[in-house]
């Protein structure tokens, strides 16, 4: 048997066993339904580090032979599997150890004040972006310099990400009776222009995504029809296997068959544990940079590059500089992700894993508490807005999963500030006047005190 029979073994069986346990303590616990935080990540979990390494392994482990070719091997699978493994148990259990939060940002209206302008202002913002700078319906996009992922030259990042403000009204939309046809033209514009997009295909599998999730959420059932579930899944292969290039080109090209099977069977869209080998190897040999990028991204990251171009110095002046360019393999890290893991990995070995992914579980139950009954109805749709997007954030970054928070969040948060402005403050009370008893010629004068309010 080779080493990458023995590593994968023993991987599996310790996949399974781990991930085995805590699916029935899930449903125990009545916390395995479509709205839970900690079904969808038991889900992308399963998904990243037990089905797919399991496609690949039996179908085509071209992923898995060449990352390990770069790194140590055996040694390096089993440590791998036991930072995996770690890292999940120390989510779940930080996870089942909370309770849902009960945060309402000052809402106790499910229409508050300027949500009509609101919801016109963040589709104006979406459909700028998708015209513009996203190629929505066949037109001719911006062309866009990027660098190590930034934009940079006279754009700013916000105008081509735009497109990610028209979740939250088209779901606070659907989720009125009043307003749900207008939620449904909206959205099945919204998903008409993102085909042609070669580069996004996640936001459009949220947006349906967020629509099971809606029809559950109204329902008060813990799945929504089968029916919704199947075309989630049949539009999600159908994007995985499109790739990046524009869907009427993959449909043009008469391969879309083969090459959706092919891409199941290499499983490259969801290459996480062959990522994850070098990626750590990687960071062993060249250092680690202390969670520095995330408390760069979380202080500044909102700053538009245009007018802030020296918005990284915290990340330029303290991270450390980890060259990757003399390590053999490095070259195969391009475009490729190690899931969340790999890049707690980055900030600090194994004890970032861990802490990382028990602060991860203790934020991800929390929102759970966004859909309790008796939420205002805007906090329900960004919980939404997050949870559909939360499979592809455990598989990116923590600074792409920062990211994807705060711009699906940005609608949301106008809509808290003009509630907040549009409130009156209560006018103190006036004290009551001095009352005297009336005057007797047999009794002495009283004076009452004032009465005060307890």
């Amino acid at each position: 048997m080779s080493f990458i029979a023995q590593g994968f073994l023993i991987h599996s069986l310790v996949m399974a066993a781990l991930l085995g346990f805590v699916g029935l303590t899930l449903y125990r616990r009545g916390l395995c339904h479509w709205l839970s935080f900690g079904f969808w990540s038991w889900a992308a979990f399963s998904l990243y580090f037990f089905i797919t390494p399991l496609i690949q392994y039996f179908g085509d482990p071209f992923y898995l032979q060449t990352r390990l070719a770069a790194t140590e091997g055996l040694l390096r699978m089993v440590w791998v599997t036991a930072c995996v493994a770690v890292g999940l148990a120390v989510f779940f259990y930080g996870y089942c150890r909370t309770s849902p939060s009960r945060v309402s940002f000052g809402l106790t209206q499910d229409w508050p004040p300027g949500t009509w302008l609101v919801l016109v202002l963040a589709l104006i913002g979406a459909g700028y972006s998708l015209i513009y700078f996203r190629g929505a319906f066949g037109l001719e996009p911006i062309p866009l310099e990027i660098r190590g992922g930034k934009y940079v030259g006279q754009i700013m990042g916000y105008q081509a990400v735009m497109h990610y403000f028209a979740n939250f009204p088209i779901i606070l939309l659907l989720l009125r009776r009043s307003t749900r046809w207008l939620g449904l033209i909206l959205m099945v514009i919204i998903l008409l222009a993102r085909f042609e997009d070669a580069w996004d295909r996640f936001s459009a599998v949220s947006l349906l995504l967020a629509a099971t999730m809606l029809v559950t959420l109204i329902r008060r059932h813990p799945w929504p029809p089968a029916f919704l579930m199947v075309a989630v899944v049949v539009f999600t292969l159908l994007m995985h296997a499109r790739g990046h290039i524009p869907l009427s080109e993959f449909i043009a090209s008469g391969k879309m068959v083969e090459t959706s099977h092919q891409e199941v069977k290499r499983g490259e869209g969801a290459n996480m544990l062959a990522t994850l080998y070098l990626q750590t190897y990687l960071h062993d040999r060249a250092g680690y940079n202390y969670g520095i990028p995330l408390v760069s991204n979380l202080l500044f990251g909102a700053l538009p590059r245009k007018y802030f171009p020296n918005k990284d110095w915290l990340v330029e002046r303290f991270a450390p500089r980890m060259n990757f360019d003399d390590i053999p393999g490095n070259e195969m890290m391009y475009g490729a992700k190690g899931s969340i893991i790999g890049d707690f990995y980055g900030f600090g070995n194994i004890i970032a894993v861990i802490v990382g992914m028990f602060l991860l579980g203790l934020l991800s139950r929390k929102l759970d508490g966004f859909w309790e009954p008796g939420r205002p109805e805007p906090l329900q749709a960004v919980g939404i807005c997050w949870l559909s997007s939360w499979w592809m954030m455990l598989g990116s970054s923590v600074t792409w999963m920062v990211s994807t928070f705060y711009l699906n969040a940005i609608p949301f948060g106008f809509l808290v500030l003009f509630n907040r402005l549009a409130i009156k403050p209560e006018e103190p009370a006036i004290p009551a006047k001095p009352v005297s008893a009336p005057k007797s010629p047999r009794t002495t004068r009283i004076r009452h005190a004032p009465r005060r309010d307890v």
